[in-house]
């Protein structure tokens, strides 16, 4: 992976989120830290937790501390406050199970009151580390224009996947690493069939299929920049016919021209000029996904 980015170009590639994806981001890595404190705290405990073990079961099965939030005050702030009375940026909150307390602790004191030894809270932080690599790896394949295999949309992630997908947040570089080796037979076998699709259509063997939408013609000429008053005036009935058979759609890809679409319409209401040729773009492929052309 790459080396990690700097709070400075964090901050700025997060600005370049819209509200859902950095609130998914931020809800992402909060449980991403939470289930690998779980993770390192069973295995020095000795306790295998399967696969299928929800969270709850797994700290009935620990018992032990469970670690709640950790705050981030900011770049030279220390607004929290530590249960010794020291100020704070990063405030591990954390709730011990036996006796039904919950404590504001800063990382000297967490091994002082939790009694985990200072290897266990390295092996903690050090997975933390890595999932704020994986974060790094999200936002420069955002900035970057980072397209999803088109394999993936056949395939039956799980719903948090999917909804990071939908909204346009990239996966990182783990979480497709994770993907490939997950569904690795499925994927040999619908890369095996899209090769001898592709065979057989530079063959003649099936016929290439040109999408001609049913609306008029639009010259290249006249695509541009355009108004909410514009769209609405030439493409409403198309908007409203997808959006009627918008619990059609399935395909992951399709589900995110969706969305991109919803959100051009979004900003197009909040006075804001949208790209006529990419809004054409979503909205024909997705008529011609839904067989509405």
């Amino acid at each position: 992976m790459a080396s990690p980015l700097t709070e400075k170009e964090v901050n700025r590639l997060v600005q370049l989120l819209n509200d859902e994806q950095s609130e998914f981001l931020q809800s992402y890595l909060k449980q991403s830290k939470k289930s690998k404190w779980l993770e390192k705290l069973a295995h020095k405990k000795g306790v295998v937790l399967h696969p299928d073990t929800s969270i709850d079961e797994a700290w009935d099965q620990l018992d032990d501390w469970e670690l709640k939030e950790i705050l981030d005050g900011g770049y030279g702030n220390r607004p929290y406050k530590c249960e010794c009375g020291m100020a704070l940026r990063f405030c591990y909150i954390v709730h011990h199970r036996k006796e039904n307390k919950t404590y504001r602790l800063g990382e000297t004191c967490l091994g002082h009151y939790t009694m985990m030894s200072a290897e266990l809270i390295k092996d903690i932080t050090n997975g933390f580390h890595k999932i704020d690599l994986e974060r790094d790896s999200i936002l420069l394949r955002y900035k970057q224009g980072w397209e999803l295999p088109s394999v993936y949309g056949r395939l039956p992630l799980a719903e948090e996947l999917k909804t990071q997908i939908v909204i346009g947040l990239p996966l990182s570089s783990i979480q497709e690493s994770r993907i490939e080796k997950r569904f690795k037979q499925q994927l040999i076998k619908i890369r095996e069939q899209n090769k001898w699709h592709r065979l057989a259509q530079m063959k003649g063997h099936h016929p290439t299929y040109t999408f001609q939408p049913a609306a008029s013609p639009v010259s290249h000429s006249t695509i541009g920049l355009i108004t909410y008053e514009e769209a609405i005036s030439k493409y409403q009935s198309n908007i409203d016919a997808i959006r009627q058979s918008s619990p059609k759609i399935t395909d992951l890809l399709m589900l995110r021209k969706y969305n991109h679409l919803q959100n051009m319409f979004k900003a197009l209401k909040q006075g804001e000029l949208v790209d006529e040729s990419k809004l054409l773009s979503h909205m024909f492929e997705l008529l011609y996904y839904l067989k509405l052309y």
